[in-house]
């Protein structure tokens, strides 16, 4: 299972959005969480540019959550790192 490593980025934004699509979040982060490469490498290029090349999405509630699989930390444990969340129709 993977480490979650949050942005404040991403947490100011979640701390924003009604409960319910907070719940769908903390639902798809936890599927993350166990299967980190779940996400869809199918990111916009504007998302791509503020993010990063390597960032994966999943879809929550319409929102993108986006995250980057990181390297292994010493135990062993692979770290995903948290980078935002995006209403999806602000990136059409």
């Amino acid at each position: 299972m993977a480490r979650l490593r949050f942005s404040e980025e991403f947490l100011e934004s979640l701390a924003g959005l009604d409960k319910r699509v907070e719940e769908s979040v903390w639902k798809k982060l936890a599927l993350v969480q166990g299967f980190p490469e779940v996400g869809s490498s199918l990111v916009e290029p504007s998302l791509r540019h503020a993010y990063g090349s390597a960032c994966l999405k999943v879809v929550a509630a319409g929102y993108d959550v986006l995250y980057e699989r990181g390297e292994k930390g010493d135990d062993g444990e692979e770290v995903v790192d948290v980078l935002g969340i995006v209403n999806q129709r602000a990136v059409r």
